[in-house]
C-alpha cells in the first residue's frame, strides 16, 4: 500500500466529496469519543483562513503535545495529520489505515473518503492523548465530521460565499453553519470584518450562552490583510488555552499594541529563489481572490508596480460564474501577465471550460507551462489559484 496510498484509498472509499451529517462518523468513533474529549479541543470553522489560522496556532503550541487535523491534503495525505513533532510518518499513517480499515469492515460501517481519514485521526489521536486537539472544518461545521466532537473553543476566520449548494447562498445562511460548531458554555473567537455578521454571532451566542470575541472590535485590520488577521486570531486562542484567559477576556486593551509575529507559510506567501523568484499563494474563491489582489497592491507588502513579470493561475472546479469572476479580476488586477493553465488533477475544473473562459476575458491560456517554467530565468513570478494547483505545480518544478 506504501507505493500507491492515493489509489488505494480511491478503490475503498470513492472520490473525496462532501456527504453531510454525524451518524456516520458518530458510530465509528463512539469508543473513542470520552477519551478524545479529555484533550482541550479547538475547531477552526470558517470561509477562508481556515488552514492558515489552524497553523499558526499548532506553531504557538510548540512543543506541546497536539494532534492537528486539517484539509485537504495538497500533495501528501500525510499533511492532514500533525503532531507537535510535525507530519506522521507515512509508515505510522499506513499502519494505522490498515487497522481502521479492518475495524469498517469487522464493524460494517459505511464510510466516506473524508470520514474514514478522520476516523484513522481519531484512532491515532486517541492512543497518543495530546493535551490539544486542532480540527479543521472540511465544509460547512454544522455537520461536518470534526463537529461530532464538542470543541472547548471555536476560531471563525472569516465568512464569505462558497460552496453555496451546500451552505446557501445567503451570509446568514452560511454562518448559521459555521456556527453550528459553537457548544453552549464555551468561547468563539472571530474575524468577521461585516458588522452585520458579527451583529448575527453575537445574539446566536447569546441564545446558546456561549461567550463570542470579536478580535476586530478590539485590534481592526483591513480586510485584506489576511495573514495578520489569522494570526491575531491564532494568538487570541494561544492565550486563552494555555491558561492567559484574563488577557483575552477582560483586557481587551492588549490588543491595541498587537503587531503580527507569524511569517508565511506553505501555500501562502512563500516565495522560491529558483530559476527566478517564485511566490505562491493559494486563492480559491472570489472572496479570498480579492483580498489577494487588494494585499499585494497594499504597503504590507514591499513589491514595485507591478510585482510580477507573469501570473500563472489555475482552478478547482467551481460554479463558471465564480471562474469568470476571478478570471475578470485578475486581468483588472495589474499584477503582472496573467497565463491562465490547466493541471491534472480530479480536483481541476475541466480543461474546456477554463480554456473557453480565459479566451472571453483575453487572457493567455496554455494547457502546460512547463516549457515556460524551464526557460523563466531571472523574472519575478506568483503561481495562484487552486491549492491543489499549487501543490502540483511545485511537485512538477521540483521534479
Amino acid at each position: 500500500m506504501s507505493s500507491d496510498l492515493t489509489s488505494w484509498l480511491l478503490t475503498h472509499y470513492g472520490q473525496e466529496q462532501f456527504h453531510p451529517g454525524l451518524e456516520r462518523i458518530k458510530q465509528a468513533i463512539f469508543p473513542l469519543i470520552a477519551k478524545l474529549q479529555t484533550s482541550k479541543i479547538i475547531t477552526i470553522a470558517g470561509t477562508n483562513g481556515k488552514g492558515e489560522t489552524t497553523l499558526r496556532l499548532s506553531q504557538k503550541l510548540g512543543h506541546r503535545t497536539q494532534c492537528v487535523w486539517t484539509s485537504p491534503h495538497i500533495q501528501r495525505i500525510t499533511e492532514r495529520f500533525r503532531d507537535e513533532n510535525g507530519e506522521i510518518s507515512l509508515t505510522k499513517l499506513e499502519s494505522l489505515i490498515n487497522r481502521c480499515h479492518q475495524v469498517v469492515i469487522d464493524s460494517g460501517f459505511k464510510l466516506s473518503y473524508y470520514e474514514f481519514l478522520f476516523f484513522v485521526f481519531c484512532t491515532w489521536a486517541h492512543e497518543k492523548a495530546p493535551d490539544f486537539l486542532l480540527l479543521e472544518v472540511g465544509l460547512g461545521g454544522r455537520l461536518d465530521a470534526v463537529n461530532v466532537l464538542d470543541a472547548d473553543c471555536v476560531l471563525l476566520p472569516s465568512i464569505s460565499r462558497d460552496h453555496q449548494e451546500f451552505l446557501g447562498h445567503r451570509y446568514d445562511q452560511i454562518l448559521a453553519e459555521k456556527l453550528g460548531t459553537v457548544r453552549s458554555g464555551k468561547i468563539l473567537f472571530t474575524g468577521l470584518d461585516r458588522v452585520y455578521l458579527r451583529e448575527k454571532t453575537s445574539h446566536s451566542m447569546a441564545s446558546r450562552g456561549a461567550k463570542v470575541i470579536h478580535l476586530q472590535e478590539l485590534k481592526p485590520l483591513p480586510a485584506y490583510d489576511f495573514s495578520a488577521r489569522n494570526e491575531l486570531l491564532s494568538h487570541a486562542a494561544f492565550l486563552f488555552l494555555t491558561g492567559s484567559a484574563v488577557e483575552v477576556l477582560n483586557r481587551p486593551e492588549t490588543y491595541a499594541q498587537w503587531t503580527p509575529e507569524g511569517q508565511f507559510l506553505e501555500h501562502r506567501g512563500e516565495v522560491w529563489p529558483e530559476r527566478g523568484e517564485w511566490t505562491f499563494f493559494g486563492s480559491h474563491n472570489p472572496d479570498g481572490m480579492r483580498k489577494l489582489i487588494q494585499f499585494l497592491h497594499s504597503g504590507n507588502y514591499n513589491f514595485h508596480r507591478p510585482p510580477f513579470d507573469t501570473v500563472f493561475v489555475a482552478f478547482s472546479q467551481r460554479a463558471p460564474v465564480d471562474l469568470k469572476v476571478m478570471l475578470k479580476m485578475l486581468k483588472a488586477s495589474e499584477l503582472g501577465k496573467v497565463v491562465v493553465t490547466y493541471f491534472d488533477h480530479p480536483k481541476a475544473a475541466p480543461l474546456a471550460l477554463i480554456e473557453d473562459l480565459s479566451r472571453q476575458e483575453g487572457l493567455d491560456f496554455v494547457k502546460d507551462i512547463g516549457p515556460q517554467v524551464q526557460g523563466s530565468n531571472n523574472n519575478r513570478f506568483l503561481v495562484t489559484g487552486s491549492y491543489y494547483f499549487l501543490g502540483y505545480f511545485q511537485s512538477r518544478f521540483r521534479s
